[in-house]
């Protein structure tokens, strides 16, 4: 999938251009059906289907103290979109100029932008523009100045009702995996680099992979069953999660450690995805390195026992 940060590249294909429109925090089931929508035209035409996102989140440029957790990061996104056929994506940085810009003035240079650009597909409840006064109402009274065709696609449900990324973001931080996996359509997954940590965990006979998190939504601490996929290849793991807290004794973010079954190679920089499975424990703490030890060998037996291993 290629990867830009400029509209003026799409014009570089020749073939007819479907765009997906959004900033599809999560991927979930509700942006599959956009993006799977776009997919599908762009099939129907012999065309490319691409993805226009936007980097950083909106409100972390407008409102930063209102801005959400972020369920992935931009270059997570980006993965998890590679798998539903997307041809290309955009990555269009956001900026306060961006934000100012009337919708009308940004469907009309989108078009200056790509000539080739056929069909533009949204969710229902998109908006764009200054003031979000850009609909898919609006969208669709546009598009014929623009020789531009739109497909608006309706929202899915869960529990009667709408899938978003705040709903799931909340079925996080409570632990609700299963709802959340439920509106992502897979299990909710953590992208990070693998740092360097303290070696306990290879002291006591159990290596670690230590992740710094690139998402910023995460499950309460304790110790999970997860897959780690790692050169395109999932594993069966037990997860630490815990808060790192700074000078002060507050939060500044959490760090997932996972001892991955049968895994034995090094993965130090690398970046690995870790999907949240099952609720294992919460944190305890024990006296003495004896007594964790013991405890990590009963969670490890345990996630054996829940996970089967993967080809």
């Amino acid at each position: 999938m290629r990867i830009t940060r400029q509209l003026e590249d799409l014009r570089l294909d020749t073939r007819p251009v479907v765009l997906a429109v959004g900033y599809f925090d999560g991927v979930h089931r509700g942006h599959q059906a956009v993006i799977g929508e776009a997919v599908s035209k762009a099939a129907a035409m012999r065309g490319e289907a691409w993805v226009l996102t936007l980097d950083p989140h909106p409100l972390k440029i407008l409102k930063p103290q209102a801005a959400p957790p972020l369920i992935t990061s931009t270059p997570h996104k980006i993965a998890l979109m590679e798998p539903l056929g997307v041809d290309g994506c955009v990555v269009l940085p956001f900026t306060r100029e961006l934000a100012a810009e009337e919708p009308e003035d940004f469907v009309a240079r989108l078009h200056r932008a790509a000539p080739n650009l056929k069909e533009l597909v949204v969710g229902q409840n998109w908006t764009f523009g200054h003031k979000g006064r850009g609909t898919a109402d609006l969208l669709r009274k546009l598009a014929p100045d623009n020789d531009l065709q739109v497909s608006v696609v309706e929202p899915l449900l869960w529990k009667k009702d709408v899938i978003s990324s705040t709903r799931i973001r909340r079925s996080v931080a409570k632990g609700d995996l299963e709802d959340a996996e439920q509106m992502l359509g897979r299990p909710f997954s953590v992208l990070g680099t693998v740092v360097r940590g303290r070696h306990i965990g290879t002291q006591l006979g159990f290596p670690t992979a230590n992740l710094d998190p690139h998402n910023e939504v995460r499950p309460p601490s304790g110790v999970y069953a997860v897959y780690a996929k790692v050169h395109g290849r999932r594993w069966p793991g037990a997860a630490f999660l815990a808060d790192i807290t700074d000078a002060k004794g507050s939060p500044s973010g959490f760090i997932v450690e996972v001892h991955i079954l049968g895994f034995d190679m090094d993965v130090y920089g690398e970046d690995i995805e870790v999907s949240f499975v099952r609720h294992v424990r919460d944190v305890q703490h024990f006296n003495g390195r004896e007594a964790l030890r013991q405890q990590i060998a009963r969670d490890v037996q345990a996630v054996g026992d829940m996970l089967p291993p993967v080809d």
